[in-house]
């Protein structure tokens, strides 16, 4: 398989519009059936993932919205087994493609009937403040337009951003059919596409190439490479010793958000015994954790849901350490490596 990269020009500054219109064609020209996409519902203040089969159903799309209501790699694992003949098309951010990943690893999705699309990501913000935000915005002045005024330059301000952002080092995409990249680029006037050679042929995509973007991307992941030193360096001083890991877990009601929104906790290898049993957190639960940490991909749906907002995503971070740095892992990367802990 080779991969085509194009440039896009975006017509009249809407980017938005632009991204729409390479959505749209996957459905006209019949390239999947279905597609997964998050949708502004019932207003622009709402973003969240929804299955879609009419292109004009895409007028409301918005997979540019700083904001991320939930992991949609485990809607799509539920969609697939809903629809298990439609070939869906998915639209993500790196992390939850990277989520996607591991889940085929585990045969809960079926990489054959789905076609991924892949979206650079600046980071997101927390729903309530995203919803604020628009609230208080014109159309030109949305969240999403001031996300976009940061994507050649790279950095955003990352105080503005979740916690699991700041430190996330994996925003452009990888493991995509097709991938809109932002980053780098002037995207008032042109994108980046990268796509698989037959999908490239069927959208009519001619070749050619972006300046510009390697820099933008290599200065974003230094400045998220400091955040993601300093919130690890926090999480490893809560874990240091026993006494300070058991005041953690002492933070825990047991409520089960985390595990209500992480898109691995249906998985077998990681059901806790509690969930299973109600007996309390036993030992073979922090190999579990463990085990789970080691396929994080860093999407924070955890730390967003907690109550007591405790540093999830970079504890996570923490605990499977160890085990990437040993097999030189990274949860997402491809779908041909092997699990840490299943390693022999």
């Amino acid at each position: 398989m080779m991969v085509v990269q194009s440039v896009l020009k975006v017509e009249n500054g809407d980017t938005l519009g632009a991204v729409r219109g390479v959505l749209k064609s996957l459905l006209e020209k019949n390239i999947v059936d279905a597609l997964l996409v998050p949708l502004e519902s019932p207003s622009a203040e709402q973003v969240t993932p929804t299955l879609v089969k009419e292109p004009a159903q895409l007028d409301a799309a918005n997979p540019l919205a700083p904001v991320m209501q939930l992991n949609a790699a485990a809607l799509l694992v539920r969609l697939q087994k809903e629809n298990p003949t439609m070939r869906i098309g998915a639209v993500m951010r790196p992390c939850e493609l990277r989520a996607v990943i591991e889940l085929a690893k585990f045969g809960r999705i079926a990489l054959d009937r789905a076609m991924l699309v892949g979206i650079d990501c600046m980071g997101t913000y927390e729903p309530e403040t995203y919803a604020q935000i628009a609230r208080a915005s014109t159309r030109a002045e949305s969240p999403t337009d001031e996300m976009l005024r940061w994507t050649r330059q790279g950095p955003i301000a990352p105080y503005r951003l979740r916690g699991a952002c700041q430190m996330c080092e994996f925003f452009s995409v990888e493991n995509a059919d097709l991938a809109i990249g932002l980053i780098g680029m002037n995207v008032r006037e042109r994108l980046l596409l990268e796509a698989r050679d037959d999908i490239a042929a069927k959208l009519n995509l001619r070749p050619g190439g972006a300046n510009g973007r390697a820099k933008a991307l290599a200065r974003l992941a230094e400045i998220r490479k400091h955040r993601r030193e300093q919130a690890m360096a926090s999480a490893a001083e809560m874990l240091k010793d026993i006494p300070s890991l058991l005041g953690v877990i002492a933070l825990c009601t047991a409520c089960g958000k985390c595990q209500a929104v992480c898109p691995f906790c249906g998985t077998e290898a990681f059901i806790p015994s509690a969930a299973r049993t109600g007996e309390g957190i036993l030992f073979s639960d922090l190999i579990r954790w463990a085990r789970r940490a080691a396929s994080c991909v860093q999407c924070g749906m955890c730390e967003l849901a907690c109550p007591n907002q405790l540093p999830l995503a970079a504890i996570q971070a923490v605990l499977g350490r160890a085990l990437q740095k040993q097999y030189d892992y990274v949860p997402g990367r491809s779908v041909e490596e092997k699990l840490p802990w299943a390693t022999a």
